[in-house]
């Protein structure tokens, strides 16, 4: 594999890939991290990113949708958490205007407050379109919902509120009807030794920002804060979510995932009308038969950086995956 460091990791390993199979590699001259795959014949695989010529560019928007992904996925018979997507002032004053149908359908950020209050707290509020986990929120009360929705609404249009569902947190990559890779997902968190704060702590954590305003958030609904000392041995989570991007590990639990929910990733990716994606489900008991699960959301980009940080084995994993998903790029099509 090609071992520039300044280079992107799927950029080292798409490098490594054209050089052995003889093909062209075509990449932006500043990122390098969007071009294209040349093959023999002529014809072009375009990337950008995590972003692969391989699903269709209409079920990759619904898929980049999470409200539209959850009702197209709840009237297909899949389990899917209690949402409401809440829309910004302006949105809604413009369409009352131009669209005065369409207004009237959707719902504004009180109405999120009464949702909470119907479904119960603690709830999620998190951007409608939009990765990585950014400002992804867990709040517990009314008071915090309506601080959330007030600040988030001035930088997103529209927000998803949704009930929280306790369970493992999963990722399970697919790829024509395939599983690749199944990832239980660990809390962001750290553990005390009796000396050093919460914020010397978390130095140690690979990826975290601790500027991060969520992590003060979370602190304090423990009734903790960065100076506080904690026990040997206690541990206290960081963050409300557990996305790889922002620090949290995961371990491969592919050859144990029960198998009715490797099956369900395959039947969403059908369902969604995708190639290629990254299902993120809550389950129960990911390795016991019929455990309850709900979807949370679909990524037709999965990425796997942090994950591949994690360590040399990490890193062969998700070497092996990419390779697999170039595999299907390079031969897809009409010959």
């Amino acid at each position: 594999m090609e071992q520039s460091p300044s280079l992107p990791l799927v950029r080292r390993i798409l490098a490594d890939y054209c050089n052995r199979q003889d093909l062209s590699l075509v990449c932006d001259e500043g990122s390098g991290q969007a071009g294209y795959i040349e093959l023999a014949d002529g014809r072009r695989r375009f990337f950008r990113g995590t972003h692969f010529d391989l699903n269709p560019l209409g079920a990759a928007e619904i898929a980049d949708d999470k409200a539209y992904t959850l009702s197209f996925l709840g009237r297909d018979g899949f389990t899917v958490p209690d949402s409401l997507l809440v829309h910004g002032f302006d949105v809604l004053a413009s369409l009352r205007v131009h669209k005065p149908e369409i207004a009237a359908k959707m719902h504004a950020a009180e109405d999120a407050l009464h949702f909470a209050e119907t479904v119960g707290y603690p709830v999620f509020v998190k951007p409608n379109s939009g990765q990585e986990g950014e400002d992804v929120v867990r709040l517990n009360d009314q008071a915090d919902l309506q601080r959330a929705l007030d600040e988030l609404l001035m930088r997103h249009s529209s927000l998803l509120v949704q009930k929280a569902v306790r369970g493992a947190d999963l990722r399970i990559l697919v790829l024509d009807g395939e599983i690749l890779l199944a990832l239980d997902r660990q809390p962001v968190q750290v553990e005390g030794d009796g000396e050093q704060t919460v914020e010397q702590l978390a130095i140690g954590v690979a990826g975290l920002n601790f500027r991060d305003p969520r992590i003060e958030h979370e602190l304090t609904r423990q009734g903790l804060g960065p100076a506080s000392i904690l026990e040997e041995g206690q541990t206290v989570e960081l963050l409300p979510n557990n996305n790889l991007s922002a620090g949290a590990k995961a371990k491969d639990i592919t050859n144990s995932l029960a198998g009715d929910l490797k099956q369900t990733a395959v039947s969403i990716c059908g369902s969604l009308g995708l190639r290629y994606a990254g299902i993120d489900l809550i389950a129960e008991n990911p390795e016991k038969p019929g455990s309850r699960y709900a979807v949370l959301e679909v990524n037709a980009a999965p990425g796997l950086n942090r994950y591949a940080a994690q360590g040399a084995e990490e890193l062969a994993k998700v070497t092996s995956v990419y390779e697999r998903v170039l595999d299907a790029l390079t031969n897809w099509g009409p010959q």
